[in-house]
């Protein structure tokens, strides 16, 4: 009998309880292999993570099962432990998935994937540690893996997370209704210890996977290992221009307009001067109100996949 104890999560709620189906046939399928399974799943998010943090130093690997979000709550749980994060994809956007090359509806595949990474040498992937900086709220701290949406993505994310249409669908419908009454919004933004500058933009990303939106390659050339994140803005597009710009993300040809612009960064602050609230989002989640601090956490989650281009430590 092996003595590798994986625990495992799923989402009751992802893709419509799809998920949770998915994590049953994951659990069986590991089980005849001989691996000790224990089912962490619970009604909610905080149960979850109450069951798996309790658990977690006597788990080899923790494997999710869901979306993007749920991905981002095994990151957390394990994020800085030995505990390697197995990654099921079984939600509506499966970014993340789409970002590691991991097969979508293939619980099969799936289980082969994680059985043989659990052979392997450890394979690590930074993740993104976002705090909150707003006066008003007190200091919360969330950790992502795939992006931190800060303006227009993100006012998309949060119409889109309130639709029951598909995930390009529900996505692209989001994006016609949020540009009625969408206006270039004003940044603040502190970068790396540098000074403050102010920045008008209608598109502002904080990229580690580069994947958003149900498979818009918003950082084509963004890398999960490569100890950085980057830093993307859109600037100068009006309402019309944006209509146009969405569909060349999905192709990431979008690089190359003039009105696109990335830098890498390891830290940034980023607020708004004035005007409305707005809410970051995290692989598919709300975070704090703006402003927030976010900076990479180099090889911070022990990924539980076989990928050649990734850092072997």
């Amino acid at each position: 009998m092996s003595r590798l104890r994986v625990g495992l999560l799923s989402n009751p709620t992802a893709a419509l309880g799809s998920a949770h189906r998915v994590g049953r046939q994951i659990g069986d399928l590991l089980r005849l292999a001989g691996i000790s399974v224990v089912d962490l799943s619970g009604p909610s998010a905080h149960v979850a993570r109450a069951r798996a943090v309790e658990v977690r130093d006597t788990l080899t690997a923790l494997v999710v099962v869901g979306g993007d979000g749920t991905v981002a709550l095994g990151a957390e749980i394990v994020a800085g432990s030995p505990v390697r994060l197995g990654i099921v994809p079984a939600g509506t956007g499966n970014d993340m998935a789409r970002a590691l090359g991991l097969p979508l509806n293939d619980p099969e595949e799936s289980t082969r994937i994680l059985l043989h990474a659990l052979s392997r040498p450890v394979v690590a992937i930074d993740a993104i540690e976002i705090i909150s900086r707003g006066e008003q709220s007190l200091p919360h701290r969330s950790i992502a893996l795939g992006n931190v949406n800060l303006g227009f993505d993100a006012l998309v994310n949060a119409r889109a997370n309130g639709s029951k249409r598909g995930s390009r669908t529900r996505y692209a419908a989001a994006v016609v209704r949020e540009l009625a009454s969408f206006a270039p919004l004003p940044y603040w933004i502190e970068a790396d210890g540098g000074e403050r500058i102010d920045l008008d933009a209608s598109l502002l990303t904080l990229c580690n996977s580069g994947y958003f939106g149900g498979g818009m390659r918003i950082g084509p050339d963004s890398r999960l290992d490569d100890g950085s994140l980057e830093l993307i803005s859109v600037e100068g597009l009006g309402r019309a221009d944006l209509v146009r710009f969405f569909p060349r993300v999905y192709r990431g040809t979008h690089t190359s307009l003039p009105v696109f612009h990335s830098r890498p960064v390891r830290e940034v602050t980023v607020g708004l001067r004035h005007g409305r609230d707005l809410r970051a989002y995290s692989d598919g989640e709300a975070r704090s109100l703006l402003p927030i601090t976010a900076r990479v956490l180099p090889g911070a989650v022990r990924l539980l996949a076989d990928l050649p281009e990734a850092v072997t430590v």
